[in-house]
């Protein structure tokens, strides 16, 4: 079956990928998702932590090593509904517990896209979309963790306040990218402004001097086409794509690349999507995979809807994911948490698991994942869950 496929709908088909985000790093490798109907199932979700806060939950996830993580999210301030407080957990190897924010992460204020990527315990990045600062202007910001303390990382006067895409390599080698046709590079001392030859989403790579961004670039009639564009070192080069076939009755469609996997250097998957406004009867929206094998990018047999990547698996959605020999599991959600209203008595639970990143735990076959849970009778409540994948 051909990758470009399509699905009549209105669009609705982008909710997949907009639900469960994650960022790019370029240390965070994923499998390939050849698609398949056999649903296996072995894998479950379990609680490494549940907090205690009510509509609260984390936003992102990093893994310096299968004992050194850090975990960040948001819960209300007692009293307000619309003002939060940071979380920031760290993971010792035997408990996740709260961090004490240090002062550059003391102005946070919107997490919606918040960056966190490690390359090694001494190694930890964070970008966040806009902070408050204490004269009450909003600005980005970025933070280091060396193993010891947080530090805050001087940014240029017109650094992008929300990045869509990190790649971390080493404290001298870290890569960011906002869905412009520009990304940012990080030599240890100073921030250099590089030109893409096209619009940027993410980025991986499998080192420092092989290194993938992928979106989109425009036609001369500004339609949209996938792009992929490589980083040898020295220079971003546009790589030459797939052609997309016509969409539904021959309507021009518009088509991006929005995640990126590098597995190693002969190795690459892309995901993404084309999509149509058109009228209501033609409107219509299908994913795409694409899959670099050190060559050339071709069309995948892979899922095109993925939701995340950590490890030795490609995420679908939080109850399904793909191995590295393409077969498609399923993960069993978790028990419910007691205390609260939203069990179905002895049959079931009400209770959802939401979960907006992903890692793998390096060195071992899990997952982490974080978010909240939570029912319509259950107040969310922010999580850390764990599954481990099949050999």
């Amino acid at each position: 079956m051909p990758t470009w496929r399509r699905i009549a709908a209105l669009c609705t088909a982008l909710l997949t990928l907009a639900g469960c985000g994650s960022p790019q790093g370029g240390h965070r490798n994923a499998s390939r998702g050849a698609g398949t109907s056999d649903h296996r199932t072995g894998a479950a979700w379990r609680y490494d932590y549940t907090g205690k806060n009510t509509n609260a939950a984390f936003a992102d996830i990093a893994a310096a090593s299968a004992d050194d993580a850090w975990a960040i999210g948001k819960s209300p301030v007692t009293g307000w509904v619309d003002i939060h407080e940071t979380l920031l957990f760290h993971y010792d190897g035997k408990t996740w517990r709260p961090y004490d924010l240090p002062p550059p992460l003391r102005h946070l204020d919107d997490l919606s896209s918040v960056r966190l990527d490690a390359a090694g315990p001494h190694d930890v990045w964070l970008f966040a979309g806009a902070t408050t600062n204490p004269g009450g202007g909003r600005s980005p910001l970025a933070a280091h963790w060396d193993g010891t303390a947080w530090q805050a990382v001087d940014l240029p006067r017109d650094f992008p306040e929300v990045v869509r895409g990190v790649a971390v390599f080493g404290p001298g080698d870290v890569w960011a990218v906002d869905g412009s046709d520009t990304a940012w590079h990080w030599d240890g001392r100073h921030w250099q402004l590089l030109r893409l030859p096209g619009t940027a989403q993410a980025l991986a790579g499998a080192s420092g001097r092989d290194l993938w961004a992928v979106g989109f670039s425009l036609t001369r009639e500004q339609v949209a086409r996938p792009a992929a564009m490589h980083w040898d070192g020295r220079t971003w080069t546009k790589a030459t794509m797939p052609s997309m076939p016509p969409g539904p009755k021959d309507d021009p469609h518009d088509g991006e690349l929005t995640r990126v996997v590098a597995l190693s250097a002969h190795d690459v998957r892309a995901f993404g999507t084309v999509s149509s406004e058109g009228g209501d009867s033609d409107a219509y929206s299908a994913g795409l995979a694409l899959r670099w094998d050190g060559t050339r990018w071709s069309e995948d047999d892979g899922e095109p809807w993925v939701t995340g990547e950590a490890g030795n698996a490609i995420m679908l959605t939080p109850k399904r994911y793909m191995t590295l020999s393409g077969e498609e599991e399923r993960i069993t959600q978790p028990p419910c948490l007691a205390g609260r209203p939203g069990r179905l008595g002895e049959g079931g639970c009400r209770q959802k698991l939401h979960l907006k990143d992903y890692t793998a735990v390096p060195g071992t076959r899990q997952v982490w994942g974080v978010g909240s849970v939570s029912s319509s009778t259950f107040p969310s409540r922010p999580v850390i869950v764990r599954f481990t994948t099949a050999p």
